[in-house]
């Protein structure tokens, strides 16, 4: 049985260009041969990403390893404050994240988000995209439906992955650090390793990295240790047909 890693980058903003920067000097460092990007059209209601210039050209810049771009949310800002949420949907919005922009928003608008957030990309990047990550990874059932509609061949959830095309999903649990708050940041450093070791026997692994992660030197070299320790037993590929074939 093959054992694969997805390592990616989320958060992808012009906003968060140092970060992304110091990203991909680990990325360089540790020879990650493969790394999906996830693009925010308009982080936190900002300006649209490709109108940005110096944007536009990191987006092109050439790199050690290949990129496989996916849209990750249109605003990544939290709407689900504005909705009635059942207690699961809670729980997981405060464990996940405050930012959890399509779990509660009505399929019209979640629709159109989708179609602006594809044209951005397009015009950022000249590529169309192969899957959607719902910021936080909340979503509610029925996106999938207009996922499959506007072309979207995977997304995923914080412990699945699915191939929306075939209507296949295998388990790929995702390690991710918080840095939210020193608390959090001590606990990412204990639990992340322990996820790795608890996972070994999985046969797709997903490590996830933001921004936000790169302002913190331990944090970092968390990553970085957990990273290397997976690429040496995984083989790091993109998300493609082969993660669901095991």
């Amino acid at each position: 049985m093959h054992h694969y890693l997805l390592v990616s980058l989320h958060d992808v903003a012009p906003s968060h260009l140092d970060r992304m920067a110091r990203a991909e000097a680990l990325f360089t460092r540790l020879g990650v041969p493969h790394v999906c990007y996830l693009y925010v059209p308009r982080f936190h209601r900002g300006p649209d990403a490709a109108d940005d210039l110096r944007f536009v050209e990191w987006c092109a810049a050439r790199r050690s390893f290949t990129v496989q771009w996916f849209l990750h949310g249109y605003y990544h800002d939290d709407d689900a404050r504005r909705a009635t949420l059942g207690w699961r949907a809670r729980l997981a919005r405060r464990l996940l994240t405050s930012e959890a922009e399509f779990l509660a928003l009505p399929a019209g608008e979640a629709d159109d988000r989708l179609r602006a957030g594809l044209a951005s990309l397009r015009r950022a990047v000249g590529v169309v995209p192969d899957g959607f990550v719902a910021p936080g990874w909340l979503w509610r059932p029925e996106l999938a439906a207009l996922l499959a509609e506007r072309g979207f061949r995977y997304t995923e959830d914080h412990l699945v992955l699915h191939d929306l095309r075939n209507a296949r999903s295998v388990p790929a649990p995702a390690i991710t650090w918080a840095t939210r708050t020193l608390l959090r940041r001590i606990g990412s450093r204990v639990v992340c390793p322990e996820l790795a070791r608890r996972w070994a026997g999985r046969p797709v692994l997903r490590l996830a990295v933001h921004p936000f992660d790169f302002d913190h030197p331990a944090t970092v070299h968390s990553i970085e240790r957990v990273l290397a320790r997976l690429m040496e037993i995984r083989s790091v590929i993109g998300v493609e047909q082969r993660c669901f074939d095991q």
